[in-house]
């Protein structure tokens, strides 16, 4: 009896404090994520130095929601395996300066301005890039820095 009431407890606890964070959020974070990802479970409200990041999952896929400190919507993002890239953002990074760097991850996001955007991060040997296409294969942002 002892073993459940201190196993119930340690549950309790635990449960409370993966919740806690929903203190960190503003509400109107959190009222834009409910409306936006109404199946959303939320795992944990996390502030970060520039943002307050929401983590969750819909239908078993793992999300983060990146809002201002008032609560202004950022951005939401998620992997995706890379060969679910769509055959434009394919073509159009094989026709790119990047066409011979190794594809090291790929992600779906969602902006204020840009409903999808694939973002493709790739890497040479000395350098490594942050790549932003549009579902059409329009590079529209890059951010390229030397590998460490």
């Amino acid at each position: 009896m002892r073993t459940s009431l201190l196993l119930a407890a340690a549950l309790l606890a635990g449960s409370t404090a993966a919740q806690s964070g929903s203190d960190q959020a503003p509400s109107a974070a959190r009222t834009h994520l409910s409306k936006t990802y109404p199946d959303a479970v939320v795992k944990e409200w996390k502030r970060t130095t520039k943002h307050v990041k929401a983590e969750f999952k819909v239908k078993g896929v793992v999300y983060d929601a990146y809002y201002t400190p008032d609560g202004a919507w950022v951005r939401t993002e998620h992997d995706i395996p890379k060969n679910a890239l769509p055959a434009t953002v394919t073509t159009a990074l094989k026709a790119s300066a990047y066409g011979n760097w190794k594809v090291d991850d790929v992600e779906e996001h969602a902006t204020p301005q840009y409903t999808l955007l694939y973002k493709v991060q790739v890497k040479s040997d000395t350098k490594e890039a942050e790549l932003f296409f549009t579902p059409d294969g329009k590079l529209v942002r890059q951010k390229e820095k030397a590998r460490k």
